[in-house]
């Protein structure tokens, strides 16, 4: 059984408030001699204060929520370790909510940060607009990462990287190799995300005065089957005149899924097809060939929601404010490049 302030009082024979001066640092001063009997009997019965009800007598509770979808995509599960990491330097902790999307999950981890009193959500969902007519209510500070749509970005906080310009950045790259007819592989047709970078693989084309047919552009989920998908109905052409030379795909994941539908093929990476994606998770590195990547600054973005956060917690008169990072590439092989080059 968990020990109470009142079991410390009775070990080390002093009163109840006695234990709270030397818990809270006064407000009344504590003789050397009581003091060390608290402290002694706090060891003795591994007492540990409820911060819970400390937080209903103060202002915080120390602890903020996080819904993210499956960590299954590689850029999911190094968010959450970067927002736990970025959490717990603080004197956080972090209670996270693992939502594969579903919509009645997502709304009873809402329910559930509401009722434990956490002092912001982080939301990492597909759901938004319900997500946060949930939390409004409450005045919870919240900040949406990653997958933030226009609309969204005020009265909530928003991190996430520039998509336009890193999916520009990664096709203008597979141009310099000298490559004209370049394929885009990408999210779901409605995923802010997937129409960003889309958006940024067009207007690259564009400017460069390449094709940007519409037929380039496959969609499909953000998993390694739907990306190996995706390739195959991309690379679908027995003409080899009007077969992708490159491919631009949105996320790491999904390149997985396309370097294994290229062996399927019988194409090799970077010889026959080139590929860049979008992301930089550690998994690009490990994969054959490694992948050249556009990476995304992920301890920023987390350090950046978390800063954002805490200080709304501190101060509800702060506004939210949108947070926007540039990736950076990464060089790998199946750009064609040396790897670390």
């Amino acid at each position: 059984m968990r020990a109470t302030r009142a079991d410390v009082a009775r070990r080390a024979d002093v009163s109840p408030a006695l234990v709270s001066y030397v818990l809270n640092g006064g407000p009344r001063s504590v003789s050397d001699a009581a003091r060390a009997r608290i402290e002694k009997a706090i060891a003795e019965l591994d007492y540990r204060p409820d911060s819970i009800a400390q937080a209903f007598r103060g202002s915080t509770t120390k602890t903020v929520g996080l819904l993210t979808a499956s960590p299954s995509n590689p850029f999911f599960a190094e968010l959450a370790q970067a927002v736990e990491n970025s959490v717990y330097r603080r004197g956080n902790t972090l209670l996270i909510g693992i939502t594969d999307d579903d919509r009645a999950r997502e709304q009873d981890y809402v329910r559930t940060f509401v009722d434990r009193r956490v002092d912001g959500i982080l939301l990492l969902t597909s759901h938004l607009a319900r997500n946060l007519a949930l939390i409004e209510p409450y005045q919870i500070p919240v900040v949406v990462l990653d997958r933030v749509r226009a609309e969204y970005r005020s009265p909530v906080s928003s991190v996430h990287m520039d998509n336009v310009a890193g999916a520009v950045r990664a096709v203008e790259h597979l141009q310099w190799h000298g490559h004209r007819r370049i394929g885009c592989i990408t999210g779901n047709a409605g995923d802010p995300v997937s129409l960003e970078r889309v958006d940024g693989w067009r207007r690259q084309q564009n400017a460069a005065g390449f094709d940007a047919d519409p037929d380039l552009v496959a969609y499909a989920g953000f998993t390694a089957p739907s990306g190996r998908e995706a390739a195959h109905r991309l690379l679908a052409a027995v003409d080899g005149a009007d077969r992708p030379t490159a491919i631009f795909v949105a996320s790491d994941v999904q390149a997985l899924g396309v370097l294994r539908a290229c062996k399927d093929i019988g194409l090799s990476v970077p010889d026959d097809v080139a590929i860049v994606s979008l992301d930089g998770t550690h998994l690009s590195s490990m994969l054959v060939p490694s992948l050249t990547a556009v990476a995304q600054p992920i301890e920023s973005i987390a350090d950046a929601a978390i800063e954002d956060l805490l200080a709304r917690a501190e101060n509800p008169e702060i506004a939210p404010a949108a947070h926007t990072f540039e990736g950076r590439i990464v060089i790998g092989e199946s750009c064609g490049c040396q790897a670390g080059s």
